[in-house]
């Protein structure tokens, strides 16, 4: 049976923090908000972008159904301004110790491998192809898909299902990430999870947040692939 892989990228496929992926949202809030909207003080790391955009107008004073209203919109044009800023090769120096190397691997062992992000669709597809990883992940599931994250588990496994007619299992379904929203995501879900520290949190915040398993990094492939397939292997 293949394994599901669901990376988180900021902070798990590549370093945290964009500053051209925050400022394309600034600018798509201003554009529909007429006055800037702070983003300032919201918890970034592992949030979805629709959260983040609600969050941040809710703030501002809009009421729900107006705000509701404006999402679409607003998360679209963010992905637009992204992609006007970013280019192919652009990201290449942000990606992670052992992400190239593991990735292919995962491939020719027949397992399949995409995103589960915070980033939207638009977003997180120029950001892979920046890195010169897109075409080795080739599916996800996206911030703009979802109210909360646990739920792009679901958008991701049926993805699979529609694009290589594959029901993967929960239980071979794995989360790779950096932040305690990635764990919550997995434990909420029923997914598994594999929890590194090359975000902004270290292994005691990622084992409160309730993962078992937790690595430095994602640079010694082969106890990566060893850990994953242990993952898997548990009830």
């Amino acid at each position: 049976m293949p394994l599901l892989l669901l990376f988180d990228i900021d902070g798990t496929l590549l370093r945290a923090g964009d500053p051209v992926h925050a400022e394309a949202m600034r600018l798509a809030l201003f554009e529909f908000v007429g006055e800037p909207v702070a983003l300032d003080g919201i918890p970034l790391a592992g949030m979805l972008d629709r959260q983040i955009a609600r969050l941040a107008l809710l703030r501002h004073g809009l009421d729900n159904e107006t705000i509701e209203h404006l999402l679409p919109e607003i998360l679209q044009q963010t992905g637009k301004h992204y992609a006007e800023r970013v280019r192919r090769g652009d990201r290449r120096s942000w990606v992670l110790p052992g992400v190239r190397d593991l990735l292919p691997r995962l491939w020719q062992q027949g397992h399949l491998a995409g995103v589960l992000t915070g980033n939207t669709e638009l977003v997180a597809r120029t950001k892979l192809a920046a890195a010169d990883l897109d075409q080795l992940l080739p599916f996800g599931a996206y911030g703009d898909q979802a109210e909360e994250r646990h739920s792009l588990v679901a958008h991701a496994r049926f993805t699979v299902k529609i694009r290589y007619g594959l029901d993967i299992p929960l239980a071979q379904t794995i989360l790779v990430g950096d932040t305690p929203r990635d764990v919550a995501a997995a434990l909420e879900s029923g997914a598994k999870v594999l929890a590194v520290t090359t975000g902004r949190f270290g292994p005691e915040e990622l084992r409160t947040a309730g993962a078992s398993t937790v690595l430095p990094d994602l640079a010694d492939v082969d106890r990566v692939l060893a850990t994953l397939h242990e993952l898997a292997a548990r009830p």
